[in-house]
């Protein structure tokens, strides 16, 4: 903003304030923030009109070809040393470390770019689910420990017809460290041993969040049938989390984890067989692991639990009154049933082998759904635009014979 305006603002917003007008209402009526706003009035005339930016008007910076000097040569190092992870935002991490002085992110982007060393990026359209009235407050409330899961692959070798498969773990909260391991196939056996590998060194989460593969145990049907891997989660006290089905972007947080892997490592190394991925994949882990400490401010989780902690505990324990997770969730989409607009016209989602059906005005809408097992009920519930959650339907679902499926 030119200086100018911000003077002219300034003292609009001092005499709008005298006449007794709120913050709020002038920061509309100046097209300003309320934050702004708050500034100029806590500011006299010659200290609005003092330049605050430590160097003459027209002139840059002293010390900015300097810094961009390092900037480069610091991308320069990131690539030469074949690290997977050299982009804007941990070249500044570096400089900053390195130097001890603060530059901003749009300076490390804009030179970067200078020097022809990125791409632009592409525009992201933000808020695309909202009028689905998608969970996202939640989903963000739902608990401290949050983890995603998903299955990668199958890939192939140069020359070779062999299926390479992955199991993807990616946390979402408090850290943001991901894990790749390699798998024999997608199958639930696999997805259980990488699953309490990663957990002998990593927190257990409280909500594992998951698509509606078959080998994820959400074969769910009524009455209620429960694969190896649904049983383990609710033996260990993890609510598992299924998303919509084909809608992958409900899980974005390890598809995003998944281009990453898929751009950074399967497409940028060739390799001639598996033992090499394998010794390769720890590297790509170790350096990720890194790169989530020093790019995100990681809050520092009390009293993690670990896989070892449940020696006592059978891991495959089938009575209900024993699980030590009493829930698994589930987001779906309120279908239509019916012609559109026609009397017959009704909503309806598919959950456990049934339809279950809800009022029109839900069509095209997500609804949470919560099947609390010790106490049988299925609660459907929808998020408003404050993000409070209101419960729509609530039923009793018999749950006397839940079926383990080997």
């Amino acid at each position: 903003m030119k200086k100018e305006l911000i003077i002219y603002k300034h003292a609009k917003a001092n005499l709008l304030y005298k006449k007794g007008w709120s913050l709020r209402k002038i920061s509309r009526h100046l097209v300003a923030s309320r934050n702004s706003v708050s500034r100029w009035i806590g500011l006299n005339d010659e200290e609005i009109s003092k330049e605050q930016r430590g160097w003459k008007k027209g002139r840059l910076r002293q010390n900015s070809t300097q810094a961009r000097e390092r900037i480069k040569t610091i991308r320069e190092q990131l690539i030469k040393e074949k690290s997977y992870f050299y982009g804007a935002k941990i070249v500044r991490q570096n400089y900053q470390n390195l130097y001890g002085k603060k530059v901003s992110q749009w300076f490390v982007n804009n030179t970067l770019k200078q020097y022809g060393m990125v791409k632009s990026p592409q525009p992201q359209q933000a808020g695309k689910s909202k009028y689905m009235h998608y969970p996202v407050h939640t989903l963000n409330k739902l608990c401290k420990t949050l983890m995603s899961m998903d299955f990668i692959g199958p890939k192939y070798l140069s020359g070779s017809d062999k299926r390479i498969n992955f199991l993807s773990c990616k946390y979402i909260r408090p850290d943001k460290d991901g894990i790749v391991e390699r798998i024999s196939g997608q199958s639930g056996e696999e997805a259980i041993r990488i699953l309490k590998k990663v957990w002998q060194e990593h927190p257990l989460p409280q909500v594992l969040k998951m698509d509606n593969d078959s080998a994820f145990g959400t074969n769910l049907s009524y009455p209620l049938c429960i694969g190896k891997m649904t049983l383990l989660l609710l033996n260990l006290g993890i609510k598992p989390l299924y998303i919509a089905p084909r809608s992958p972007w409900n899980n974005g947080e390890v598809e995003g984890f998944n281009s990453i892997f898929s751009k950074k490592f399967w497409k940028a190394i060739s390799f001639t067989d598996e033992q090499e991925i394998d010794i390769e994949i720890k590297n790509f882990n170790l350096e990720y692991s890194k790169y989530s400490k020093l790019i995100n401010n990681n809050i520092p989780l009390t009293n993690q639990v670990f896989i070892q902690d449940f020696k006592e505990v059978d891991l495959e324990n089938k009575q209900v009154s024993k699980f030590k997770a009493d829930s698994i969730y589930f987001l779906r989409i309120v279908r239509r049933k019916g012609e559109k607009a026609e009397s017959n016209e009704t909503g309806f989602i598919e959950l456990l082998g049934k339809e279950i059906l809800l009022q029109p005005d839900l069509i095209n809408l997500f609804v949470f759904c919560e099947l609390k097992i010790k106490s049988q009920k299925l609660i459907i519930s929808t998020e408003n635009e404050s993000g409070q959650l209101l419960k729509i339907k609530e039923q009793k679902i018999k749950l006397k014979n839940i079926i383990y499926k080997e």
